[in-house]
């Protein structure tokens, strides 16, 4: 290789890293922003007439998913519209995450026959925070149907296994109805500045993963997508911020492949599954370790079969509790803080929000 193929190739990468690739981050940028504003102007407080008795409050998160929930809104009202039922349908799309965060409080849903959201798990996890701090953490408004527009979608998969929008929007019963367990991350015991999960808690460098992730969901994700996503998340992995952090998981479920956890439990089971790995050992036993063996099930053997790796430990039970350790959860994609040598305490409410099921 010669010289000047070395320093042609410098002079490109410098081109693409500084020029190129922010540019069309920026164009990019623009355009989500444009495209988030031109859905809302068309959408939001669209009213669809049928049976004042059974009125859905139709929650559409545009943000979802890098623009997912806008890609299937259409499919999803036009699969409403064919159930017998003859629903009315009001939309409502959220503008920010404070939005959804204010809506139940702000808005009147008493007369709702149900609330269906078409967003991620994190759209879900701010719309239940202000109620369920008013409540003692029970959802006290009409039932909810999740529906997957976002990125994961995590609670759907638990809720509904591997069914799409529309066989979901096509087998949900207006009669089935179940209540499920939520994860309530508190610290000193104070309730009032508790925070809720639907589904699972992160520490440590799974909290890492996530913090990067948002960070880019107006730029890189809103332009490249689930590929974007992906790089942000190994980079993490390869390079985290502090190695000594330990990463946790509160889950009121251990898998993301549908009812089956793998523990023999689901989200009506109201059981947490605590993770721990004592100290992280590099990305490729980080990986193997806390991502594919919890996805493959491997995990779940080992701790039947008590071979776990070292430094590996799983625990089932309603409630955690640790102490004098800096913790910053993230919850379903929100954050909150638990300052060190703060008493940090994760448990599961039980029989919390209702949900429409299948």
């Amino acid at each position: 290789m010669s010289p000047y193929t070395i320093i042609y190739a410098i002079i490109a990468y410098k081109l693409l890293t500084t020029l190129i690739l922010p540019w069309w981050i920026q164009r990019g940028s623009a355009k989500w922003k444009l495209r988030l504003k031109t859905f809302t102007a068309n959408h939001d407080g669209k009213v669809i007439a049928g049976e004042d008795k059974d009125k859905l409050l139709f929650i559409a998160v545009p943000s979802s998913g890098a623009g997912r929930a806008m890609d299937i809104y259409d499919e999803c009202i036009e699969e409403l519209q064919k159930r017998e039922e003859n629903f009315t349908i009001e939309v409502y799309v959220t503008k920010s995450s404070d939005d959804i965060k204010n809506l139940v409080v702000s808005k009147d849903v008493s007369g709702y026959y149900g609330i269906i959201v078409l967003g991620g798990d994190s759209s879900i996890t701010e719309l239940i925070q202000a109620p369920l701090r008013r409540n003692n953490g029970k959802w006290m408004y009409p039932p909810i149907l999740h529906l997957p527009g976002g990125s994961t979608n995590l609670l759907s998969k638990e809720l509904h296994g591997m069914k799409s929008h529309k066989e979901i929007l096509r087998q949900f019963s207006t009669e089935k109805v179940m209540r499920a367990g939520v994860i309530k991350l508190s610290t000193d015991g104070d309730d009032s500045s508790s925070i809720y999960a639907t589904h699972v808690a992160f520490h440590g460098i799974g909290r890492h993963m996530l913090v990067e992730a948002e960070k880019h969901r107006h730029g890189m994700y809103s332009v490249f997508g689930t590929p974007a996503l992906m790089s942000i998340i190994l980079k993490t992995v390869f390079s985290p911020p502090n190695k000594d952090e330990s990463p946790y998981f509160a889950l009121l479920i251990a898998s993301c492949k549908g009812m089956d956890s793998g523990f023999g439990m689901d989200l009506f089971d109201d059981k947490l599954v605590m993770l721990h790995a004592k100290q992280y050992n590099g990305p490729f036993r980080y990986i193997k370790e806390l991502m594919i063996n919890m996805g493959t099930g491997e995990l779940v053997r080992q701790y039947f079969t008590s071979t776990l790796p070292e430094g590996v430990e799983v625990k089932i039970g309603e409630k955690f509790t640790f102490k004098d350790h800096d913790f910053h959860f993230i919850l379903d994609g929100t954050s909150t803080v638990g300052q060190k040598g703060r008493t940090v305490t994760v448990e599961s409410v039980q029989e919390s929000i209702p949900y429409f099921v299948l």
